[in-house]
């Protein structure tokens, strides 16, 4: 399946009528007037995402001055269709706090970086609504030479990604300073969201553990990964709670190579962008730096540089923040690789149910079935995991992690 079913067709409402209404707001002009009739297309391919439904179309308009402008969309749609994908998104306010970013939090920190002649940059929101239907509208930067691209391949080209995340870190910590109310309107409910896709958890530590059943040299782990199973709820809630030790800030929250844009020059990505601020929450930044070592790159280049890419985002990290003038403590390297540890259930966690999602194509298999939990993980037949296992489990062994 090359789209997503429910994005093939169109609701009656997303029309002509729709977007000039919507292109009289951006232009303050009454009188615009669109060229043609709109088209709209399947906003991703299948896969890209989940939970919301795109689509994208490019505009040509009229203004009052008779100015003829072109304009391309790309817009997130809350799914209304009766199904998993509704039931998912129903009971949190995802896109609520979505709108709250493009309006508010994201202008706030590009201004904080310009403050200090950094920069930084996301797609520019175009227009967004709760009623009568929840939609958010954003300029598409693909025609800019902003592209999707698969897992990055090397340091200096993961260095865009690592500066980029330390600055959404550092601005939130500045506006939250500024604004002691700021943390409280990002409650984190990611363990939740977790907690109750426990058909898809199940399924993966399942399959792990007779993957480690299966495995010789693996075996000893099946009795420790059985205990870590069964307290995953309270690992996840404890994982994604505000830290009591460490600095909290504003993470992603879902901060993985499918919600990164780039940019590149000479065939090597230059600069780097994210997409989808549905899942920000007010918590430890490990959060994202699991999410950084092993969602985003290669599991070579992880492995090559675990250290060095943490050590590049504190370096970035801790400069901004003194640069900014922030008047509370900047915490230390060393503060920061306890916090990893204190959390490093995390990281198991995303090897054992977040494989998955790094190597299944979802545009292969029907996404209802793989978050249920009745799809094939395909890393637990790579070689490549399977001895990236044998390192990293005795590593999680040796750190306290798991409990022979």
């Amino acid at each position: 399946m090359q789209f997503n079913h429910d994005e093939l067709s169109s609701p009656e409402w997303l029309n002509d009528e729709y977007f000039r209404h919507v292109l009289c707001k951006l232009e303050c002009d009454s009188n615009v007037r669109l060229i043609g009739a709109c088209v709209l297309r399947p906003g991703t391919k299948a896969g890209d995402h989940f939970a919301s439904v795109m689509y994208r179309t490019t505009l040509q308009y009229h203004c009052t001055a008779n100015v003829k402008k072109t304009i391309n969309l790309i817009m997130k749609i809350k799914p209304d269709t009766d199904g998993f994908k509704k039931d998912l998104l129903d009971g949190d306010d995802f896109f609520g706090k979505e709108i709250r970013m493009y309006t508010e939090v994201l202008p706030q920190m590009a201004a904080v970086m310009r403050s200090i002649g950094e920069e930084y940059q996301y797609p520019k929101l175009v227009f967004a609504s709760h009623e009568p239907h929840t939609i958010i509208i954003l300029e598409d930067v693909s025609s800019q030479g902003w592209t999707m691209e698969g897992l990055i391949k090397s340091f200096s080209e993961l260095e865009p990604t690592i500066d980029a995340i330390a600055k959404f870190h550092a601005a939130s910590v500045v506006l939250q300073e500024k604004d002691p109310t700021f943390a409280s309107q990002y409650q984190c409910t990611i363990a939740k969201i977790l907690c109750s896709m426990r058909g898809m958890t199940d399924g993966c530590f399942r399959s792990f553990i007779s993957f480690l059943s299966e495995t010789a040299e693996l075996q000893e782990f099946v009795a420790p990964v059985e205990h870590f199973h069964a307290k995953i709820d309270d690992t996840l809630q404890a994982a994604y709670a505000r830290s009591e030790t460490f600095a909290n800030v504003l993470i992603h929250g879902d901060f993985h190579f499918k919600n990164l844009l780039h940019l590149q020059s000479g065939g090597k990505i230059v600069d780097t962008i994210f997409v989808d601020y549905q899942m920000c929450s007010w918590c430890s930044p490990v959060v994202d730096l699991y999410y950084l070592t092993y969602m985003i790159p290669e599991q070579s280049v992880k492995n090559a540089h675990r250290d060095e890419i943490i050590y590049r985002y504190h370096q970035k990290f801790a400069s901004l923040l003194r640069r900014l003038k922030y008047r509370g403590r900047v915490p230390t390297l060393t503060e920061l690789q306890v916090e990893l540890l204190r959390k490093a259930e995390l990281e198991l966690y995303h090897y054992i149910v977040f494989s998955a999602f790094l190597h299944t194509d979802l545009s292969k298999v029907d996404s209802e079935a793989f978050f249920l939990g009745r799809t094939d993980n395909p890393a637990l037949k790579m070689e490549e995991f399977k001895e990236t296992m044998k390192t990293e489990l005795r590593r999680f062994l040796y750190h306290g992690i798991i409990e022979n």
